[in-house]
């Protein structure tokens, strides 16, 4: 019995399943950082097609999982956007506010012709409310 390539669906659940089981894995935020009262993530998406992502907004209060990876919003791409680094270092140094951008580097089907890389490029905004003491 020959056993075909695992299907794109198939696939995307995988990753979602692991994203999901690290995110259960993920410390609170407030162990990771306690000194936030809430983080607040502003995703605003840009690519060259006419279908581009509508924006997103997370508000993470102290319970919830330090968890920042989010899968591409393309159904059809197999990448992620990590922004674990970006909070770290923004949180490390205090700061009110930081921006960014992130380029998608997963690939995706684009006119019949393939897979090719999918381009999406995330602008973020990074907003930490602090506790206070």
């Amino acid at each position: 019995m020959k056993l075909g390539p695992i299907s794109t669906e198939s696939a995307r659940q995988q990753r979602y399943d692991r994203l999901r089981r690290d995110r259960a894995a993920a410390k609170a935020i407030r162990s990771a950082y306690p000194t936030i009262a809430t983080l607040g993530l502003q995703l605003h998406f840009e690519g060259s097609g006419t279908r581009v992502p509508a924006d997103q907004v997370h508000t993470m209060h102290p319970p919830a999982r330090a968890f920042f990876q989010f899968q591409c919003p393309y159904a059809d791409c197999d990448g992620q956007f990590d922004l674990a680094d970006d909070v770290r270092q923004a949180l490390a140094a205090s700061r009110k506010s930081t921006v960014g951008v992130l380029e998608c580097s997963g690939s995706r089907i684009k006119d019949h012709t393939g897979r090719q890389p999918c381009g999406l490029h995330l602008h973020y905004t990074i907003t930490p409310q602090y506790s206070r003491a």
